[in-house]
């Protein structure tokens, strides 16, 4: 979990913000909108794979050129903006425009702020999370995901889950199973992975069933070092713990 960001200074009164005459915006290009408020920011090759990998026809698409235009028709609107100063590739935010066109078309949700910058000492980790959120959506096995941004917005997490308790999202699997998810790229203290891992532990055990957030802690990490680290704590808790290596979920 990374919390280093700055937040536009928005109002909560719901300004209606409109195309100009004869601009519609696509569902899909609306679930852009949110892909990339939800995950802070996006590079064009993750919004590629997540939603024009495949193409009408049901072929795998490998070129961008097609991803490229669809994008850049939301930056040409103002509902996005790049960023060029983070990293070596341009980034894509989501504007005040956007944000506010997105939550007027789909005013039954709870969105995030948009961010004002990104703080590229989180670049790695966070485009990492948006990455395994694409092949666990796309291959079938999340159905919904509850982003750490979202988690920090809504009160029944805020409550529970302190930023300094807080996971990388919270998804919700095919079976209606809520799962926290955790990215460990960089090592931490042991002392950190101890008071994590019996928190998460005092949350699945203590609550009803009924009301526990979630039922399972899944790590997805870079490194073997750091997982084994993290099953030394949760040994006597094995069935509430899952671990995955990165490589193996990327596929790389």
């Amino acid at each position: 979990m990374q919390t280093a960001y700055s937040f536009f200074d928005l109002p909560y009164v719901v300004q209606k913000v409109t195309p100009q005459k004869g601009y519609r915006l696509t569902e899909r290009e609306l679930d852009v909108l949110e892909f990339v408020l939800e995950m802070k920011f996006s590079t064009l090759e993750d919004l590629h794979a997540k939603f024009f990998k495949v193409t009408k026809l049901g072929t795998v698409s490998s070129s961008l050129i097609w991803a490229r235009q669809r994008v850049h028709k939301l930056v040409k609107a103002e509902m996005l903006q790049i960023l060029t100063d983070v990293c070596a590739r341009p980034l894509y935010v989501i504007t005040q425009k956007g944000y506010l066109f997105l939550r007027n078309s789909r005013s039954q949700k709870n969105y995030c702020r948009p961010l004002l910058d990104v703080d590229g000492r989180f670049f790695d980790h966070d485009q990492r999370v948006a990455q395994v959120r694409i092949v666990l959506e796309n291959s079938g096995v999340v159905k919904e995901w509850i982003s750490e941004r979202q988690l920090s917005e809504i009160e029944e997490y805020r409550k529970y889950l302190p930023t300094e308790f807080r996971p990388d999202s919270i998804y919700v699997t095919q079976e209606g199973r809520r799962v926290a998810f955790e990215l460990e790229i960089a090592r931490k203290t042991k002392e950190r992975y101890q008071q994590k891992v019996k928190r998460y532990i005092h949350m699945m055990t203590a609550a009803p069933d009924a009301e526990r957030l979630f039922e399972e802690v899944h790590y997805v990490c870079e490194k073997e070092a750091v997982r084994n680290l993290i099953q030394d704590h949760t040994q006597l808790f094995q069935p509430l713990f899952r671990f995955s290596m990165l490589s193996e979920v990327l596929g790389e």
